[in-house]
């Protein structure tokens, strides 16, 4: 029979256990980079090297960075197609307008379940419509994201 000390102490090392094992699985969840953006006139401008990540000494391109502007009510999910071409798409449901979860190469929606691959098409319903999409070119070191 355990008394009511070791009790206590057993709850408080599975607490913290849980909690470990939580910040440690949210951490490998969370590579979702916010990449720095300026809009200048219809343009939103963003750094090529948002897609590059330093890891362990070694660059590695990311293949997709998310676009959030204090000024756009929902961000934009810019998927790397090539070195000059890039896919931006809308991150609002076009079910019901909640904002979506990037997972890699597709996004969903978490109030009802749509999902939708990197160009913006629908995958699976309720949603009906493909995502708002916007023109994007490449001026040296800076991808241009056409928000009009």
């Amino acid at each position: 029979m355990m008394n009511r000390k070791k009790f206590i102490q057993s709850c408080g090392m599975i607490c913290a256990g849980g909690m470990g094992i939580t910040a440690l699985l949210q951490s490998c969840t969370t590579g979702q980079h916010f990449a720095s953006s300026e809009i200048n006139g219809s343009y939103l401008h963003v750094a090529a090297t948002e897609f590059t990540l330093n890891k362990k000494g070694e660059a590695v391109d990311r293949r997709y960075v998310l676009v959030r502007s204090e000024k756009l009510n929902f961000p934009i999910y810019l998927y790397k197609i090539s070195a000059l071409e890039y896919s931006a798409v809308w991150m609002e449901c076009t079910h019901q307008g909640a904002e979506l979860s990037a997972h890699g190469e597709h996004l969903s929606c978490p109030a009802h379940g749509s999902e939708f691959d990197k160009l913006g098409n629908v995958i699976q319903g309720p949603a009906q419509t493909n995502l708002r999409r916007f023109k994007t070119q490449v001026e040296g070191p800076i991808i241009k994201i056409l928000l009009s």
